[in-house]
């Protein structure tokens, strides 16, 4: 009844449901609650199906302009309410009675004898306190994901993987599995060892036998009774937990009274000990018996099993040590997990508040159980039984039966517990498709109770394997190693949450601090390599081995984010604080490039290009819409901004994107120079586009994609939908494709005669705009004929030409300045990447008048000033006197309507030439053109000086045509201007 008042009080939260008193049919008053209740059931799915339907159309709709939805249908409340309706399990039944099941099943019956006949009760406490430090920190990590959110299916997997991302979240996935199956395998060996000691040869009863196939095979057997407990009757499982617990409780109390009732006696020492019964001389047939003794409380036995005693340990042969003991004892305690695991398939009703109370109690009182015990036995137990029967609790209770059925009972309950939750995992990683094609069978039929029928008989299959270890003290370490490392995960996803100090990281369960979650890691971590170096290097191996595989694919159902990114800005903002402008040094200097982009289609060969220029500086692509912002209803920077994310992801492009809009593109630009970048990352190069009237070409459609790793399966259809898409009007409208396609949805190119959207007096502007800012300026023509690929392909070598020399200003030829050392840097920079790297050749070419003692006293500069900078480049001289005589001999006229400066205001000094534009003739800029073609033997690229811009307004077009006239028909050019120093010649 409390449920349905819990329910009904739900739906009138989320749907303002009426309270009115429901009057039947036939006029009577029912049960309000229940009619209010089975009402709102009704129509709760109908309403569910619309809003979802609604969420679905809504986020279809936000996709085109936001990076991920408003709403997600899938975490919504009433997904929630209706998975909740099923859930009935409260906190007792469902977390306590669990963990002190699986907690207590192993150990309280058939190890705490072994550890303190071994290690001794000082050591033994030791131990004990060591393993519940680790579970104690490890228990408040747990406590703080599950009161975080709304746990689903796989419980610690789910929480894990949300919070740390699906490349850690399907590594540790694996390993809980993984854990969890050689955990369930521990219990089978120990219900054999229970049941053969028991019922086997040296028993009263000797029913069993005692060979290592025998065992294996008594284990199959459970094994299979367990497989078909999961398939048939797994509801059972949940609801029969509380009961066992009751019978494993009395079982204990029996224990406990045994001590105080029965007075001493022998104890039979079983024959599956054969190193006690080989090693008396007095036994000479099979038909005597060896006997511990039984002292009830005496100080003489106290003193005994105070200290350690390390010897063989009669069920492996192996010779014990505190490492080996510690293994059993910890692989003997690991159901912490087990109430967070059932949230699922245990019916947990409210987990988030289950979960702490139910944890922390069960772990408290299995603590105080343990340390009860010890104290007891060590009192009560001489050292030679404890050393000989590991089930000797059978002898000195009241009716040795009850310890027999309790621990049938308790480690059957943790069988059916490990085999349930491990294919629950399975389950989970399978529907993340964190595996992708691996793993997708999985999901394939479940039972009518929700079991995966494929992932249960995956796990039975490798519990079978694990069986083929062989004994439980053998199983033992490995399963405390993969539970430490899965305890370590647990710790450091908590640790990472509250050290990214991510905002919705807020726990309900207000007791726990990144310094639990610190030492519980460390400890696990230092535990982990204490009980098995080897195993746990190899086990942390192939972790970080699946870690790295997971990155390298897409999740394209894993939308839950990343604590990596949480991280990553965490210390970005931390180091970009430190980061501080003043203590610049031209030393350190790197390119900051903002290279602005009208359309990726004309431009992605120079945008690939500045990806290898940029020498580990900052690259951002900017690009300006042209809109009236007051006018427009959804943001057109925000619908296309996605599409830009997926270019330069895709094409491996490591660059930032920075878009904005303006009334006009001159604004804009603005905005991005003045605003782009993020404390001490600011962009220092303004790089452009050339300004002519080509029709751009759609490189990225006739691109070879044939190398790229996303599109080598579909190379085809890409292709086939570059054509579509490359004649598409309507491009610029987001839709809801694959990041594959994504990149393919930006706005069509200008056409041959349509107008341009920005005209040349605002181009030449943004020029101005970026040197008055401070920011060296590129403009870059004629990278659309670049033929990157074929570089690396021909194996034949290349050149990249430097010309330093401002042709306007001829007289400063052989005088450097700080543009020609920009140009000198950035050639340089280029040359330091592959594929230029390998086959790129640097050239700097001087122009002289003639060959005499200044040209060669100029040769001999430039060849020191490269030899100070540290660049490798060949250096030519050129005569250009025949050119520099046309600059005042032309019978060509200049642009009657343009500006024109005197040529008595020509004569001016190597400042001013840094500082002014002088217009020159056009059969003398031809003349530069043609000189240039001519050493333009397999060049890949070339460097000019770019010279200031006018002033006067009226220049502008002349301007830009001497640079169209400079650069016609050249290889692909890059005019620099630089405004700063960027190199040195000191340490």
């Amino acid at each position: 009844m409390n449920s349905l008042y819990h329910i009904r009080s739900l739906v009138q939260r989320k749907f303002s449901a009426s309270t009115n008193t429901v009057i039947n049919a036939d006029g009577r008053e029912g049960f309000s609650i229940l009619n209010d209740h089975f009402s709102n059931l009704c129509t709760i799915h109908q309403q569910q199906q619309q809003i979802e339907t609604s969420l679905q159309i809504l986020n279809q709709n936000e996709n085109s302009f936001s990076h991920s939805p408003i709403i997600d249908p899938i975490q919504n409340d009433i997904e929630t309410l209706s998975k909740n309706s099923k859930r009935t399990l409260r906190t007792i039944p469902g977390v306590f009675c669990p963990i002190a099941l699986s907690m207590l099943a192993i150990s309280i019956f058939m190890r705490i004898g072994f550890v303190l006949a071994h290690a001794g009760v000082l050591q033994t406490l030791l131990q004990l306190s060591l393993c519940f430090v680790i579970l104690f920190c490890t228990l408040l990590s747990i406590c703080s994901l599950s009161t975080n959110g709304a746990i689903e299916s796989g419980g610690v997997y789910h929480m894990i993987s949300r919070a740390l991302g699906p490349e850690f979240g399907g590594a540790i996935g694996v390993l809980f599995f993984s854990a969890q199956v050689i955990g369930n395998g521990q219990s089978v060996a120990a219900l054999v060892e229970a049941l053969v000691g028991s019922f086997g040869p040296g028993s009263r009863t000797k029913i069993f036998c005692d060979t290592r196939w025998w065992r294996f095979l008594y284990g199959t057997l459970i094994n299979c009774l367990s497989l078909l407990t999961c398939l048939f009757g797994s509801s059972l499982v949940s609801m029969a937990a509380f009961s066992i617990f009751i019978l494993v409780s009395f079982v204990y109390l029996m224990i406990i009274i045994s001590f105080f009732i029965r007075g001493p006696h022998s104890v039979l020492i079983p024959k599956v000990n054969i190193y006690a019964y080989q090693n008396q001389e007095h036994i000479y047939n099979n038909t005597d018996y060896l006997y511990g003794h039984y002292t009830s409380f005496n100080s003489s036995t106290w003193k005994e099993n105070l200290y350690t005693n390390y010897t063989i340990d009669y069920t492996t042969g192996d010779t014990t040590n505190f490492v080996s003991v510690f293994g059993v004892l910890f692989s003997s305690i690991i159901g912490l997990l087990a109430g967070a695991n059932r949230v699922e398939w245990g019916g947990l009703n409210n987990p988030n508040r289950s979960i702490p109370t139910g944890s922390i109690s069960a772990i408290l009182y299995v603590f105080i159980i343990y340390i009860i015990e010890t104290l007891f036995i060590a009192a009560t137990t001489d050292r030679y039984t404890l050393l000989n029967n590991y089930l000797f609790l059978q002898e000195i209770n009241i009716w040795q039966p009850f310890v027999i059925i309790g621990i049938i009972f308790a480690v059957f309950s943790a069988c059916l517990s490990g085999l349930i939750g491990a294919s629950r995992i399975l389950q989970a990683l399978s529907i993340d498709e964190i595996f992708g094609l691996l793993l997708r069978w999985i999901k394939k039929g479940t039972t009518r109770h929700g079991n995966p029928v494929a992932a249960v008989f995956c796990t039975f299959i490798l519990v079978e394997l694990t069986l083929l270890i062989g004994s439980l003290n053998k199983i033992a370490r490995i399963v405390t190693i993969f539970y430490l490392l899965a305890y370590l995960a647990v710790n450091l996803s908590c640790l990472a949450l509250g050290l990214a100090s991510t905002p919705n990281f807020r726990p309900t369960f207000r007791y726990f601090s990144w310094h639990t979650a610190l030492i519980g890691a460390i400890g696990s971590i230092i535990m982990c390599f204490i009980v098995s170096t080897t195993f746990a290097s190899v086990a942390i191996g192939i972790l970080t081995g699946l870690i790295a595989i997971l990155h390298l694919r897409d999740f394209p159902q894993a939308s839950w984010g990343s604590i990596s990114q949480a991280l990553i800005f965490h210390q970005v903002r931390k180091y970009l604080l430190l980061l501080d402008p003043r203590k610049e040094h031209v030393k350190f200097w790197r390119p900051q490039i903002l290279l602005l982009v009208s359309n990726p289609r004309s431009s992605i060969n120079l945008i690939d290009f500045v990806n290898d220029m940029k020498k580990g500086g900052l690259f951002i692509l900017g690009h300006v819409k042209k809109s009236a912002i007051e006018d427009e209803i959804n943001d057109l920077c925000s619908r296309e901004y996605p599409h830009w994310i997926t270019l330069i992801n895709q094409m491996k492009f490591k660059a930032f994107v920075d878009m904005t809009s303006a009334i006009n593109i001159r604004d804009g630009v603005i905005h991005l120079m003045r605003l782009s970048g993020l404390g001490g990352l600011r962009p220092n190069t303004i790089i452009l586009g050339f300004y002519d009237e080509t029709t751009p070409e759609d490189k990225l459609h006739s691109r070879s994609v044939a190398k790229r790793r996303w599109a080598k399966s579909n190379l085809s259809l890409l292709q086939r939908q570059l054509s579509s898409t490359s004649n598409n009007s309507n491009e610029s409208e987001a839709t809801n494709t694959p990041d594959i396609y994504s990149m393919l949805h930006f706005s069509k190119l200008r056409q041959e005669n349509e107008e341009k959207q920005l005209d040349v007096y605002s181009y030449v502007q943004i020029i101005k705009d970026a040197l008055h800012l401070n920011k060296s300026v590129c403009l870059a023509r004629n990278f659309v004929h670049l033929q990157k690929d074929n570089i690396d392909s021909n194996q034949a070598k290349v050149f990249i030409d430097i010309w330093p020399v401002n042709f306007i200003f001829p007289e400063t030829s052989t005088q450097f300045d700080t543009t020609c050392l920009y140009m000198f840097q950035l050639a340089t920079i280029l040359s330091m990447v592959k594929p230029w790297k390998k086959h790129a050749i640097l050239r700097v070419f001087l122009c002289i008048d003639a060959i005499n003692e200044n040209a060669l006293r100029a040769h001999y500069y430039l060849d020191e000033l490269l030899k100070q900078l540290r660049i490798n480049a060949q250096t030519r001289m050129i005569s250009w006197e025949n050119i520099t005589s046309l600059l005042h001999n032309s019978t060509s006229n200049i642009d009657d309507g343009a500006a024109t400066i005197s040529t008595e205001q020509q004569s001016t000094t190597i400042a001013a030439a840094s500082n002014s534009f002088v217009d020159v003739n056009d059969d003398y800029i031809r003349g530069i053109n043609e000189l240039i073609r001519q050493q333009c033997d397999n060049t890949s690229c070339l460097y000019l000086y770019l010279p200031r811009p006018p002033r006067d307004k009226l220049l502008s077009q002349r301007y830009v045509h001497i640079l169209d006239m400079l650069s016609k028909n050249l290889p692909p050019t890059m005019f620099v201007h630089g405004v700063s120093s960027v190199t040195c010649t000191r340490l």
